[in-house]
């Protein structure tokens, strides 16, 4: 393989905005929160054998990386969620802590 070439697909953090290679990073995806009965409010969960429906992100596993991309509300524009809606990714931040 040439030099420079990366062997994995470089995907972006949304929370430091650094490139790295897919399998350093982990993937996330929106669901609609159920318990509330509308789209206002969705779920942000972890994808860790990337095989999740929809659009995916991608953040480093990293506590500082999911706390400036919920500071800059990047999920929201990064999975496409409806303007206005709320994203909770409480489910990403348990999946770290356990980590």
């Amino acid at each position: 393989m040439p030099q420079g070439v990366p062997s994995a697909p470089v995907r972006t953090c949304v929370g430091c905005r650094g490139r790295d290679e897919q399998p350093a990073l982990l993937r996330v995806v929106a669901v609609p929160d159920r318990h509330d009965g509308s789209t206002e409010r969705w779920l942000v969960v972890p994808d860790a054998r990337r095989r999740g429906q929809g659009r995916g992100a991608y953040v480093h596993p990293d506590p500082a990386c999911l706390q400036s991309a919920i500071a800059r509300r990047a999920f929201g524009r990064a999975l496409r969620l409806p303007a206005g809606a709320g994203a909770d990714v409480s489910a990403v931040q348990e999946w770290l802590d356990q980590r």
